[in-house]
């Protein structure tokens, strides 16, 4: 989708699926999605959602993107510059699963869905062309962070001050980062799972000591 095909009324017809999408996602959860509601809570039929977006599992993503603004937030006002790179990837991690732990159906599409790897085209699509205004109040070094794409292309980032710093050997980097979201993306499918029996606060827990282990195992 290129920002010359984005005309005014292609971005108004986008917004309103999007903002239908959301408004269902906060009544009935995106396991209660269908194309039929959507279209319905939009005020369009079924087969114009085709026109703008490839399924329903995109439009989801569109729809699931406000949920990181909270994250971005959060991580702007708890990171701070006299942090050492591997307390900043710490800290990354702890603030992400903070909410993506208690929206794991939405985080876990966002990140490890079907689309997922067009997050990146997603997400400036989202806040250059549709949404500019959600990025306001936010400095542009944390618009940096949210405008990164995979979790990849957003760890390879501290993975590398790590690796400068000495905290992380050079020749294990690329494996420790495979490891980690792999991890990771079974720490939030299991959140999933677990749905309202989810002890929210030893999840968190556990991935923190986890993770640390595989740090320590990249020294």
């Amino acid at each position: 989708m290129s920002e010359q095909s984005l005309t005014i009324k292609r971005k108004r017809i986008m917004i309103y699926f999007i903002e239908a999408t959301r408004n269902l996602i906060q009544t009935e959860g995106v396991d209660g999605l269908s194309i039929r509601k959507i279209a319905t809570e939009a005020g369009y039929n079924s087969a114009t959602i085709y026109h703008y977006f490839s399924d329903l599992e995109h439009l989801t993503l569109f729809g699931s993107v406000c949920y990181l603004r909270d994250y971005i937030i959060k991580l702007s006002v708890t990171l701070n510059k006299d942090m050492t790179s591997i307390e900043r990837f710490r800290t990354m991690y702890h603030c992400f699963n903070e909410f993506a732990f208690r929206n794991p159906a939405i985080f876990h599409n966002l990140f490890f869905g079907k689309h997922s790897h067009k997050l990146g085209e997603v997400l400036n699509t989202y806040y250059n062309e549709l949404f500019p205004e959600e990025l306001s109040g936010i400095s542009e070094s944390m618009r940096r962070v949210l405008l990164t794409g995979t979790m990849l292309e957003r760890d390879r980032i501290t993975m590398r001050d790590m690796v400068i710093d000495g905290f992380v050997n050079p020749e294990k980097a690329d494996m420790t980062l495979e490891l980690l979201i792999a991890v990771h993306q079974n720490y939030i499918y299991d959140a999933y799972l677990q749905g309202e029996q989810l002890d929210y606060d030893a999840h968190l827990s556990r991935f923190d000591n986890v993770m640390q282990y595989i740090l320590d195992a990249a020294k």
